[in-house]
């Protein structure tokens, strides 16, 4: 079989793309046409704040089957922090109303809503699903299914949560009811994971430390690296531990991106021998590059004997040890790493793209992702055997995720 008939038959996942966050930033569309595009057509194989990786075009070329269209607001120390998110706040004068004046909780709503209004306006194959039974149907149908999905639980925060955890004077009881009400009202509304922590403390989970080293260099860095913050000591808060447990027994995947790593063993306890309940979204393998961002031996093995994925992100600078451009071997050393450690089932795609991400040069945008196939396609593993026979480039590509989300997502409509 070639490597396109492979590409063509897989059902392909993207776990956590960000298909609608520079379009609800800069006022685009996801057509590729509406909107003004000088700046995204820039510094494509390099970090680049106005990069344009996903559009419905690009997605349709890429072959992707079922896209997690991941919601994320930018936190309030993302301004403090990132003089570019000020300048950002400058240029584009309805970001400070769609993004930084409302709340978390409406805002994240509002982009929501964008996406939505985008697939009933495009003429394509897009279809929103909000549950299992809309999913199977959808891609019975040969559309490309769009998934809701939150990065970072400070989505749940509302009026009383405030923005900063700090700055929240409500009691605890009253906290919690908001964030469980939230979770709830977000659920319903058929989304089928959130990623617990991101950037900064919110009230469910702490976060490791986010920013790449080129980030650090464009931020305010004496802050980013005191000794203060980003305590990875800190694991879910007791309002977190309340928040994984009613996920777990709505059905609500739990993501453990960017999550300390006393939080992940947190969640792992709380979830306990339950299976298809837990993954990592886009991450990379601690063996490969040493970052607490990325997962240890033991934690990719716990995943695989509970039925989890982890899903590889497609950014050189959590997947490589080394500063380099070029990301496809990288790629490759971590998928070969987890195969050999917890088996093939496990193995899955998180691509990151348009999160702010600097990708391998050989995978720009979303477009790009048939060369995935290509070069693992291409590798040998003895004198008349392929190191990836099409069988496990289709379970990598989308079989174990569709496998996953059928078992964990518990929402049938």
């Amino acid at each position: 079989m070639s490597w396109q008939d492979t590409h063509k038959e897989a059902i392909i996942f993207d776990w956590h793309n960000h298909a609608t966050l520079k379009n609800f930033l800069f006022d685009r569309g996801m057509d590729g046409k509406r909107g003004t595009r000088f700046l995204a057509s820039l510094f494509k194989r390099s970090f680049w704040p106005f990069s344009e990786r996903n559009t419905f075009p690009k997605i349709e070329e890429g072959g992707v089957d079922v896209l997690l269209s991941t919601c994320y607001i930018p936190e309030a120390g993302w301004t403090e922090d990132q003089k570019l998110i000020a300048f950002v706040r400058w240029l584009f004068s309805g970001v400070r109303k769609r993004v930084f004046d409302p709340t978390y909780f409406d805002a994240t709503n509002a982009m929501m809503d964008q996406i939505e209004k985008e697939i009933e306006d495009y003429e394509g194959r897009f279809k929103l699903v909000t549950n299992v039974k809309e999913l199977r149907k959808s891609i019975e149908n040969g559309d490309i299914s769009v998934v809701h999905s939150i990065e970072g639980a400070h989505s749940l925060h509302g009026e009383l949560c405030k923005k900063k955890v700090e700055d929240a004077t409500a009691l605890q009881p009253l906290l919690e009811n908001e964030i469980l009400s939230n979770l709830e009202h977000f659920y319903n509304r058929g989304v089928a994971y959130i990623t617990l922590a991101h950037f900064y403390d919110n009230h469910v989970a702490h976060p490791v430390f986010p920013y790449p080293e080129y980030g650090i260099k464009r931020s305010n860095w004496k802050s980013l690296l005191s000794v203060s913050r980003w305590d990875m000591n800190k694991g879910l808060t007791s309002i977190g531990k309340k928040v994984v447990q009613t996920m777990k027994d709505m059905g609500m995947l739990i993501d453990i991106s960017h999550c300390t790593p006393k939080a992940r063993q947190e969640v792992y306890k709380i979830v306990g021998n339950d299976l298809s309940k837990v993954f990592a979204s886009h991450v990379g393998a601690f063996s490969i590059n040493p970052d607490p961002y990325n997962l240890e031996d033991w934690e990719i093995r716990w995943l695989a004997n509970h039925n989890g994925l982890v899903g590889i992100i497609f950014m050189n600078y959590w997947i490589s040890p080394v500063d380099t451009g070029l990301g496809l071997k990288h790629i490759e050393r971590t998928i070969d790493h987890i195969r050999n450690i917890a088996g093939d089932d496990v193995l899955a795609i998180g691509t990151d793209f348009d999160g702010f991400t600097d990708p391998p040069d050989e995978m720009v945008d979303i477009s790009e992702l048939p060369k995935l196939t290509q070069y693992l396609s291409s590798l040998k593993s003895g004198l008349d055997a392929d190191k990836y026979p099409p069988a496990v480039l289709k379970k990598i590509l989308g079989g174990n995720s569709l496998s996953f989300i059928l078992e964990g997502w518990k929402k049938d409509g």
